[in-house]
């Protein structure tokens, strides 16, 4: 598995409670807590100048420590635009995930999910992509309509094409480096090259991005919830199994 190097990250947390015991968890893993502060306020001033400058590569917003949550992410992003920012909420409310990923939220996470699952989901949000709670496909229109069409795409590949080359091709249309691919299915990047020659060969196509024009012909998901699970990391995956009410959504941004 292609290890990450250890991750700056800053913490607004309103209680110590909350943000002592984040730094623990994120400590004793791949993580390195580089300051934690009350509010965004700490960190900029009513003005939006910095007060605190931080070069974290995330920054992990306790969404009860905010008083205009999207007036805040808007005045982090446009202060850190390097830093990845990340909302960490006690419920899922749709209106507001809506609003704070577009005004420019990279995850937004609920305070339910494990420790194993929360590592894993900052870890692929410092790679680049946006985490999103799984909830989210509830409100998705047609959503049965939507599962019963992937169903019957994922049988039709499974006589071409093995489960994993089908997680790698999902990432092919993303447009994952090798490197990334080997990250979110837990192999190494020489396994991941030997996959996508299969799959070329296969598929009868020249290169990666025949493939993946290939596979969207042909309607493979590659934000389909069961593809964000198995392509997650194998501690990723464990955390899921355990506990069903932490799945995620991953998109690449």
């Amino acid at each position: 598995m292609q290890e990450l190097k250890n991750i700056s990250i800053s913490l607004i947390c309103s209680t110590s409670l909350v943000s002592e015991g984040l730094r623990r968890i994120l400590d004793e893993r791949e993580f390195t807590v580089e300051g934690s502060f009350k509010s965004s306020h700490a960190l900029l001033g009513d003005g939006g100048e910095i007060l605190f400058a931080t070069k974290s590569e995330l920054i992990l917003l306790d969404v009860s420590a905010a008083t205009e949550l999207r007036d805040e992410v808007v005045a982090l992003r446009k202060a850190f635009p390097k830093s990845r920012l990340v909302l960490l909420s006690d419920t899922f409310e749709l209106d507001s995930m809506i609003e704070a990923v577009r005004a420019g939220a990279d995850g937004y996470i609920l305070k339910e999910i494990a420790c194993e699952c929360l590592l894993e989901s900052l870890k692929l949000v410092a790679m680049g992509e946006k985490v999103l709670p799984g909830q989210l496909i509830e409100h998705l229109p047609h959503g049965s309509m939507i599962a019963n069409s992937h169903n019957k795409v994922e049988a039709d590949l499974a006589s071409l094409l093995s489960e994993r080359e089908i997680e790698t091709l999902r990432c092919l249309i993303m447009g994952y480096p090798n490197k990334v691919i080997a990250y979110r299915l837990d192999i190494s990047e020489a396994t991941v090259k030997v996959h996508v020659k299969a799959i070329l060969r296969k598929l009868m196509v020249q290169n990666r991005t025949q493939a993946a024009i290939w596979a969207v012909n042909h309607g493979l998901d590659a934000n389909a919830v069961c593809a964000t699970i198995a392509a997650a990391p194998s501690s990723a995956r464990r955390a899921v199994e355990v506990a069903k009410s932490d799945s995620l959504i991953a998109i690449a941004s």
